[in-house]
Order: C-alpha cells, then structure tokens, then sequence
C-alpha cells in the first residue's frame, strides 16, 4: 500500500522577521513542491525497517522497527491527536539519528531525520515501512523546504494511518476537507517545531491551507494526495 502527497513552498513578502514574535506578516505559497511517498511493506516483505530516502541527496536512513520501539516506544503510544516531543523523547530520536552517521557536510538534516521519526512513529505507530522525499525546493533558501517537507510527509502518513477519509476506490490526486487539514497543519507544525526550535507557524500554515486561507494570496495547488 502506497500514498503520495505533495506540498509548495512558500515566500513571506513582509514580516519575515517580525512574524516569529506574533507580529503581522504577508505570504504566498510557490509553485515548488516537495513530494513524500510513503509505502507499507506487504506481509511477504522480509524487511522489517523504517526507511527514510532523500533522492535528491541520495541519501538513505534506516533503522530496525525493534531499535525504534525501544528507544520511543515509552514516549509515544497510541497518539491520536497532535504532540509536542518531549524533551526526553527528543534525546532518544537523537540517538537514533547518531546510528546513521550522517556525513559532516549534511548534519544539518539531522532535525529533520528527527522530526521524520517523530511524525512517522506517533502517526503511523511501529511498523515497517519505506518512505520517498523528492523536492524542487532548494535547502536553505527561505521557501519554506522543511515546512512542505513536515506538510507532505504528514498528509501520507495521515491517509494511510485512518484518521483521515481517503477514497481508496479512485486511484487519483486528491484534497484533503477542512477539517482534515487543520489535523495536518498541527502535525506539521510539531515536526517544524523539532526541526526550528521556535516557528512561527507561518510555513507550515501556507504549505497546507494553500488558496483556502484567505490571508495569502496568488496561490498554486496546495497539499494533494496520490493514493
């Protein structure tokens, strides 16, 4: 079983700075998107693993699901609505992150190989399970990657976990309702918040709502789901 969600980038045309503190800013989403594509292993499959690829950086983590119960089990259960990572947790995804020596030149996507691990074991739980990034948004530019990163990888892991409605009859892109994308804006919120400490909120909100939220504008297509 596989689902795929995509999700833009963003711009903040003012406030970029100010915003962090409460303050007012303006933004729009660009038609850049990251890609997440999340599989569940079939029965047959002898791989018992968490899977993580960044194909743009060939690069690829991966950890027994045994290792990732016992280092998180403790902390995350059955998760059923969206949750800050404790601090003790976060000092156990660190270790999890160690055991892949991320190369010096790439460490900084440790936080998000950590917030990938928090959103796939409190979404999904503990259970195989391989998952594909692809993005045309470049690191470190200000357009918003790990926000469509959080976005897209949160919309997947939602629609296969069954605390959203998909339409598995329809083989198709589709958009999640309202009430659902206020589900996956707090999920990605609280991978952002692992991956920037403090965010204001403001990438992850214009990632996900898109041209329904009518504070942005000059918006393209926003989260969809492949399924």
């Amino acid at each position: 079983m596989e689902v795929k969600a995509r999700a833009p980038g963003k711009i903040i045309l003012a406030g970029e700075h100010a915003v962090v503190h409460g303050s007012t800013a303006i933004a729009a989403s660009v038609d850049l998107y990251t890609t997440a594509s999340v599989r569940l292993p079939s029965s047959s499959d002898e791989n018992d693993i968490v899977k993580l690829q960044l194909k743009d950086l060939k690069l690829e983590f991966s950890w027994p699901v045994s290792r990732s119960r016992e280092a998180l089990g403790v902390f995350v259960g059955a998760i059923s609505s969206p949750t800050t990572c404790p601090a003790e947790c976060l000092k156990s995804i660190a270790s999890l992150v160690e055991d892949q020596n991320i190369p010096e030149a790439k460490i900084g996507l440790a936080s998000g190989v950590a917030a990938f691990l928090w959103l796939c074991s409190s979404i999904l739980g503990f259970v195989p399970v391989e998952v594909a990034i692809t993005s045309e948004l470049p690191l470190g530019s200000g357009l918003g990657s790990s926000a469509a990163f959080c976005v897209a990888l949160s919309a997947a892991l939602l629609a296969l976990s069954g605390f959203v409605n998909v339409d598995w009859e329809h083989r198709r892109w589709m958009i999640y309702k309202e009430d659902e994308l206020d589900l996956l804006n707090k999920w990605a919120f609280e991978g952002e918040k692992i991956i920037h400490g403090k965010p204001s909120g403001i990438d992850n909100t214009v990632s996900t709502y898109g041209m329904q939220n009518p504070f942005f504008f000059n918006l393209p297509t926003f989260v969809q789901l492949f399924v």
